[in-house]
């Protein structure tokens, strides 16, 4: 799989009508798939009020939002300006603007913020779109105390999405070698490898989705296939918002984490 390019992702990411144009999770008809994400959070972990969170690529600010409403002060920092004003807005709308503010910033870089300074940092639908994963985990860790949980999502390569998704890129890759790729998918055992060598430890992670093939609908168009894709996924929804065993918890289209800094761990 050819590698990202961190210098064109980077301006992918920071400049007007890019990915403003295309991620809009509350929205459409798998606006359930990614409110299962936060239906993981809501079962399975107890939240503080008391706790600050860093929400890192906040996007539209879905997640931070979620802990501000429930107390917390939240930081959402993310590249792109319309998403910080997206942000911005939903939590005037939600009367949330006290305890969420939004800055500009890079998950790689966070040095304008202390040491220890967070009891959650949160990483959801960013996995896939960083160049470096490494340095990303290791400026999230610096600045989560030792006693805080980590939050993330990734795109599973086990998942039956995550394997349309690494056919299509291969097949990019051959017809078009000079467009950019922004996404990538990772297995588990790369992530645990990846979160353990920053200092982290798997706590525990949910699948979302392992019978949805095309988590943003864009694979099939508007068309009888891609209809009966998502009446699959919702129907799998319905029955079961996210996956708790070890073989389907790895095989939904998103796997949403939890993780424990390592004591001691920089």
């Amino acid at each position: 799989m050819r590698e990202q390019d961190a210098e064109r992702v980077t301006d992918y990411f920071s400049r007007p009508g890019t990915v403003a144009e295309w991620w809009h999770p509350d929205e459409g008809p798998l606006a359930f798939h990614y409110a299962a994400e936060l239906q993981v959070l809501e079962d399975a972990l107890p939240v503080d009020p008391a706790w600050r969170v860093l929400d890192v690529g906040t996007g539209p600010g879905r997640f931070g939002l979620w802990f501000a409403a429930k107390g917390c002060q939240v930081i959402g920092v993310d590249l792109n300006p319309e998403m910080q004003e997206r942000a911005r807005e939903i939590a005037r709308r939600r009367g949330l603007e006290s305890r969420f503010e939004v800055r500009p910033g890079r998950a790689e870089d966070l040095r304008e913020f202390a040491p220890a300074s967070f009891d959650a940092v949160l990483c959801m639908e960013l996995f896939d779109h960083l160049p470096d994963l490494s340095a990303a985990l290791a400026a999230m860790r610096r600045v989560l105390r030792d006693d805080g949980r980590f939050l993330f999502t990734y795109v599973a390569r086990e998942s039956l999405y995550g394997m349309l998704g690494d056919v299509y890129r291969r097949v990019r890759a051959w017809t078009a070698p000079s467009d950019l790729m922004i996404s990538r998918t990772y297995g588990f055992a790369e992530v645990e490898r990846a979160l353990r060598g920053a200092g982290f430890a798997l706590e525990a992670h949910f699948g979302v989705g392992a019978l949805c093939i095309s988590a943003q609908t864009r694979f099939f168009g508007e068309s009888a296939l891609q209809r009966a894709a998502v009446a699959l996924a919702r129907a799998e929804s319905r029955r079961w918002p996210y996956h708790e065993g070890a073989f389907l918890a790895r095989r939904g289209a998103h796997v949403v984490g939890i993780a424990r800094p390592l004591r001691g761990a920089p």
